[in-house]
């Protein structure tokens, strides 16, 4: 038995969560061109949290998301341009800023979701009831584990 044919990463959860990171998101980057669609993956994660929160600043997106000050000002900046997303000034708090999706914003989202939605099935059609369940248990008991406080 040879170790590196039977193992596309290292066998530790570090290598092998992150080699499934990577491939989910490069199959995802592929599945979004196919649709012609205007975003790469590295954006959709703020599109989609701004979707399902109904807006949120951008302090909390970051948070949210474990990305960078920087990174999500960024992606807001991009998502700006296309008129997908509107920042609104705090009225009180001239330093805090409020996201929210535009109607195309919604649009872009909307379908989002749907391609997402179908990728996901395809990934759990892999896996029988009982193993879903229990990977939705480990990866949260893993997240409870890596968040802070």
């Amino acid at each position: 038995m040879n170790r590196k044919n039977d193992h596309p990463a290292p066998p530790s959860l570090v290598a092998q969560i992150g080699a499934l990171y990577h491939r989910i998101y490069k199959e995802c980057d592929k599945i979004f061109r196919g649709h012609d669609f205007p975003l790469e993956m590295d954006q959709i994660p703020v599109l989609m949290h701004l979707y399902y929160s109904d807006g949120a600043s951008q302090k909390t997106i970051g948070t949210s998301l474990g990305r960078d000050k920087a990174s999500i000002n960024r992606t807001i900046s991009f998502l700006l341009k296309k008129d997908f997303v509107k920042v609104i000034q705090d009225p009180v708090d001239k330093r805090k800023n409020h996201v929210e999706l535009t109607a195309s914003g919604q649009s872009t989202a909307k379908q989002a979701d749907a391609i997402l939605g179908k990728f996901d099935a395809v990934l759990s059609s892999e896996l029988r009831v009982e193993e879903r369940t229990d990977f939705d248990k480990t990866m949260l008991k893993l997240i409870g584990i890596v968040t802070p406080c």
